[in-house]
């Protein structure tokens, strides 16, 4: 469902990453009581994000809406009166940090965690916290596999999966770029980017047999220098718009930012008569202002894509609180985390770890995209995808433009229950 647009928006960043200590401080871990009674011992989350490195931008939104949804529960009185502390980590984008920072909250007794900036990270992760009766809820990290093959009782997935995404970005461009007859593409070296563009390949196939596919290039996720990867796109290519041919894109943070202003010289996104960029965030434009190409973003969130009480709440308190920054879609992710783990603990009456497990599966909560629900088998949120296009217009706020959103139910995406498959 197509949903309303909005001239510009200014993307939010928390510069400085700060341990938030609500409430009186504690000794205790987070899942060992069950009491929910008013004036009950804090409850830690961990939050082990990227917050230092080439992608920051990701773990510093992250923590900045993680702390306004525990800003905001606390001054309510906590959940279920339980007052909330995050207890931050920094894990660098490096799936073995991200394992010595789980060892050191689980270690410390902090068993609900919230995290993950790449599936390696949360691959590595999740069945640590699983094993030790813990929880994780992930946040950026969107393999397929938790729901499937590496399936663990105690992971929860907020931001919709690869499965979802790829699926969303095949519809999306055989119904909008039907003259589209081939496309390149360009992604991370990881799980993820090779993930994606199978998965984007095969979808469009599906829905358009007689499209075909061209370049794939593969860059390392913490790559600065694009020179060679852009001559590698643009060898053969006409100088301007090729109107049969586009550009899958499934970078994110600082190589999207960098590509951008390297390829510019070569004019590469205008040798394309799309460019879609699964992943990724209104960061980029902010970084690239009037430079930024005409580029569709399709991934988690967008503020001006949802139109509802909760989400107007969350945007005008995340704009007070970061100096009237609007979130972007990995601050949602972080709220939404928090969010989730407050209405687990009013469901359970209880911190119990394993209590919240169960209270977790299955359970709806509102968020800022609408009521949402955790599904039951696989634990996977049962989320909109959301397409926006960003264009940079010297003219604008910023130096770019939102042209237009739109909301992609869930249940146009969803894959099928595959535990264990």
């Amino acid at each position: 469902m197509k949903i309303r647009s909005r001239a510009s928006l200014v993307t939010a960043v928390t510069s400085s990453a700060i341990l938030v200590m609500a409430g009186c401080s504690s000794s205790g871990g987070s899942g060992g009581g069950t009491s929910g009674q008013s004036g009950s011992s804090p409850v830690k989350i961990g939050v082990v994000v990227t917050l230092s490195g080439p992608l920051a931008q990701i773990g510093q939104s992250h923590l900045a809406g993680a702390m306004l949804a525990a800003d905001q529960l606390n001054a309510k009185g906590g959940a279920d009166g339980h007052k909330i502390e995050l207890v931050q980590k920094d894990e660098k984008a490096d799936p073995q940090a991200t394992v010595t920072d789980v060892q050191q909250l689980l270690g410390n007794g902090v068993k609900l965690v919230l995290g993950g900036t790449t599936d390696s990270d949360c691959l590595g992760a999740a069945p640590l916290i699983s094993n030790a009766g813990g929880v994780l809820i992930g946040t950026s990290c969107q393999t397929n596999l938790l729901e499937t093959t590496k399936f663990v009782p105690g992971f929860f997935e907020v931001a919709p999966t690869n499965y979802m995404l790829s699926k969303a970005t095949a519809q999306y461009a055989h119904d909008h770029f039907p003259d589209v007859q081939s496309w390149d593409g360009i992604g991370p070296d990881y799980e993820f980017g090779h993930e994606v563009w199978s998965s984007f390949q095969t979808d469009l196939k599906a829905l358009q047999p007689s499209v075909s596919f061209g370049k794939n290039v593969f860059v390392p996720l913490t790559e600065t220098q694009f020179g060679s990867y852009v001559s590698s796109l643009t060898s053969g290519l006409p100088s301007d718009s090729a109107t049969t041919k586009g550009l899958f894109m499934s970078l994110f943070s600082a190589p999207t930012v960098g590509l951008a202003k390297q390829g510019k010289s070569q004019n590469l996104f205008g040798r394309y008569a799309a460019v879609l960029n699964l992943g990724g965030s209104t960061p980029t434009a902010q970084a690239l202002g009037a430079d930024t190409p005409p580029i569709y973003f399709i991934y988690d969130y967008y503020d001006g894509a949802y139109d509802n009480p909760t989400n107007t709440a969350f945007v005008s308190a995340f704009k007070s609180a970061n100096n009237g920054d609007a979130p972007n879609a990995w601050a949602y992710e972080g709220y939404t985390a928090v969010m989730a783990y407050a209405n687990a603990i009013e469901k359970a009456k209880s911190v119990d770890p394993l209590k919240l497990r169960d209270a977790l599966a299955g359970m709806s909560f509102d968020t800022p995209k609408g009521n949402l629900t955790f599904r039951k088998e696989d634990h996977l949120l049962m989320s909109p995808v959301t397409v926006w296009h960003a264009v940079g217009d010297a003219s604008a706020p910023g130096g770019f433009k939102i042209t237009s959103s739109e909301a992609i139910p869930a249940s146009e995406v969803l894959p099928p229950v595959n535990v264990g498959k």
